[in-house]
């Protein structure tokens, strides 16, 4: 009886260590999942509403990507530039104060077109939306 009491000890042992890494490695997977999800939120573009507001942050992060894919790749050719995320660093500063502080005033939505009217820090403006690949994109200001 006693020498069975350090086989079972160590067979606990073993399978008490097994646990905590299938604990660390489901914990790592969660927290893919959060970093997954946190890149979603951070480029939200789900609703015309949502793509402008991940155009405010980009613009006041000075954020290439997140500028990019705020617009669509049939935007108007003044785009170009933030389509192609070849941006100096002029542009973003000046992309920063127009929409630094921009708000909506109001939507429009009828099917997979949409007309948002905002305040922009130096006039109001109306961005024109579509849904392209489940995603709103503006087209031109």
């Amino acid at each position: 009886m006693l020498n069975s009491i350090p086989v079972f000890f160590a067979a606990t042992m073993l399978l008490s260590c097994g646990n905590s890494s299938e604990k660390s490695s489901e914990s790592d997977k969660n927290k893919n999942k959060t970093s997954k999800s946190s890149d979603v939120q951070k480029y939200d573009r789900s609703s015309p509403e949502a793509t402008f507001k991940t155009l405010v942050t980009a613009s006041n992060e000075k954020d290439k990507e997140g500028l990019s894919l705020c617009f669509s790749q049939v935007s108007a050719g003044e785009f170009e530039r933030i389509v192609n995320k070849s941006l100096s660093e002029k542009d973003l500063n000046e992309l920063k104060e127009l929409f630094g502080n921009a708000t909506i005033k109001s939507s429009k939505i009828e099917g997979d077109k949409a007309l948002l009217s905002v305040t922009l820090s130096i006039r109001d403006e109306e961005i024109s939306m579509m849904k392209e690949n489940e995603n709103w994109v503006i087209l031109d200001f």
